[in-house]
């Protein structure tokens, strides 16, 4: 795999001057420069896009080139001079390239790109994860047919596209206190703007979300729950606009917990326990922050309930004027078997208002039936319901590690000679490692038995580049559409939804196809906030999804395997905090 599903440093940016295509435009990379400790530099691409170079000598290169991501791995490493200058060339999608840079201090590289085809000659500047740049003051200059003093936000360092951040689901340390209730402040829209402090950021559970897991393809287009709110501290080099790119922390308790947003500071071994430290747990528990409500899952017939908790701090960047992101977060899936296809996670029925600290419904199933809870989050599948943290289920079967490097620019995944071998699939490659007793497989198109005759490749679904079908009568499915997509049907009578009707689609599936260059997308996007602070980005990444210790989730779903997510994004900034 040749961009590797790993963790990621943080990713910092700054913004250079030139044009993409622009072959003429270079960067002077002669000396003057330093050779730095190791560590992970991220920035902007003149043209717009993100770079991130891992740094012992030279690992690891990503950069994007006209909307693609382009990655390349080198083994061995490549040297870095005594005079802090580098010069690598590889080839990517049968294209020529040559990266140049000057490490000029310990925290700071900038150099140029060159492409074979003169599309994505550009100059760049990075800087070293964790680092934060200082931030000019704006120049106050009149403008015509102004009043003298309106200020005039001239360029600087960071106003450009976003540098990707991983994001590793991780378990949150380090919150304001439970109950806090001071309301976010929104940004300043006179002539003066403040630099945010924190940012609060929700997840979308409507329909423009991708959530895919496993080679099967059922477990493709699952849902969400709605209301998962996280707040993130966000540390720049100055207090007035423009901001630049300032690192994210966290995370903290959301400041309007109980109060219209989910409380997620909670006990590691009791979601339905509240904390503001540890000290408010029953030992051997901890307390922690959980992503969202638990998720109900279906996939082939079987069902799961996954509790995420956020594992360790958070760390990333954002570029607060593009709206650009990268983050690193890792998660723990706490994952436990789901009781019936219509029930993947015990329910909280008769709450009237979510999220307002008062239980006022009652846990239907799990470890707390029968007892008192707050609704946390609702799937869009009706028959899911709505879902607590008050509510966990009985006991979970499996924890597993998820490292979620994303961002809101293109993340990709790519198969290469060094990439493991499918071990359900002889000559095929696959994403993630064959764990053992659980074979891996490249996709369902590929048959993995001697009927040749069986196999195709997965194919581009309608206009969508990133998504693809099987196109072959072993993989054909029927299920009820477009509500309860999980349930399986032969016909309209099985689909009890109203709306629902049984129909015949081809399975889901990556297009990678298990060979050697092929490659898998995540697209987010990068939205500038509005005056208020308010923008709606779209969160990507790729990553490894471990077996469980359930066969028939393994089976049904196709773990180990690949798991992509495209949320978009609510995202407020908070100008101050109590």
């Amino acid at each position: 795999m040749t961009r590797g599903l790993r963790i990621l440093g943080v990713l910092a940016m700054a913004l250079a001057v030139a044009h993409c295509g622009d072959s003429d435009v270079r960067v002077d990379t002669d000396g003057n420069g330093v050779v730095p400790a190791p560590g992970t530099f991220t920035g902007f691409m003149s043209s717009g896009g993100t770079i991130r170079l891992e740094v012992g000598s030279i690992e690891a290169v990503s950069f994007e080139c006209d909307g693609e991501a382009i990655h390349e791995t080198f083994e061995p490493p490549q040297p870095i001079d005594a005079d802090g200058t580098f010069n690598v060339a590889f080839e990517d999608g049968g294209r020529d390239f040559r990266v140049r840079g000057t490490f000029r201090d310990q925290n700071n590289v900038d150099g140029s790109i060159d492409d074979e085809d003169d599309e994505c000659d550009t100059s760049y500047d990075a800087v070293r994860s964790g680092f934060v740049q200082p931030t000019p003051t704006p120049v106050i200059t009149p403008t015509g047919g102004g009043s003298p003093g309106t200020p005039v936000e001239t360029s600087t360092p960071g106003d450009g596209d976003p540098t990707e951040t991983p994001t590793t689901g991780a378990t949150p340390t380090g919150a304001t206190p439970t109950g806090a209730t001071k309301t976010p402040t929104p940004t300043a829209t006179g002539t003066t703007r403040t630099c945010p402090v924190a940012v609060e950021v929700e997840g979308n559970a409507g329909s423009a979300k991708v959530l895919d897991s496993g080679w099967t393809g059922l477990g493709h287009n699952a849902t969400v729950v709605s209301d998962g709110k996280l707040t993130f501290t966000v540390a720049c080099g100055g207090t007035t606009r423009p901001c630049g790119v300032c690192n994210v922390g966290g995370p903290i308790q959301n400041q309007k917990a109980d109060q219209g947003d989910i409380n997620p500071r909670r006990c590691s071994n009791d979601s339905s326990k509240k904390c503001t430290d540890n000290a408010g747990c029953t030992s051997p528990g901890t307390c922690v922050f959980y992503f969202g409500a638990p998720l109900p899952l279906a996939a082939g017939g079987v069902t799961s309930c996954v509790v995420n908790v956020v594992n360790g701090a958070v760390s990333g960047t954002a570029n607060i004027e593009s709206g650009a992101f990268a983050t690193n977060l890792t998660l723990t899936s706490k994952v436990a078997l789901g009781p019936g296809i219509e029930s993947p996670c015990p329910k909280c029925t008769g709450d009237a208002t979510p999220n307002d600290g008062q239980a006022g419904g009652t846990c239907a199933g799990g470890a707390r039936n029968g007892q008192a809870c707050d609704v946390n989050g609702s799937s869009p599948v009706p028959t899911f319901g709505s879902t607590s943290l008050d509510c966990p289920p009985t006991s979970f079967i499996t924890n597993l590690a998820i490292a979620l490097d994303g961002s809101s620019g293109t993340e990709t995944v790519t198969l290469d000679a060094s990439s493991p071998n499918c071990a359900g699939q002889p000559g095929k490659k696959c994403f993630c490692p064959f764990s053992a007793g659980q074979p891996t497989q490249a996709n369902a198109c590929l048959d993995d038995t001697a009927s040749p005759s069986d196999d195709s490749l997965c194919q581009q679904s309608g206009s969508n580049p990133n998504k693809g079908v099987c196109k072959n009568q072993v993989t054909v499915e029927r299920y009820c559409t477009p509500t309860e997509t999980f349930r399986g049907c032969s016909s309209n009578q099985d689909c009890p939804v109203a709306g629902d009707t049984c129909q015949v689609a081809d399975r889901p599936c990556f297009l990678d196809n298990g060979e050697v260059g092929g490659k898998v997308n995540a697209v987010g996007k990068a939205d500038p906030p509005d005056n208020n602070g308010a923008s709606n980005g779209k969160f990507a990444a790729l990553f490894c999804i471990p077996p469980v210790q359930a066969q028939a989730i393994n089976s049904a779903a196709g773990l180990p395997g690949l798991g992509r997510i495209e949320l978009p994004l609510a995202s407020q900034e908070i100008l101050s905090l109590p």
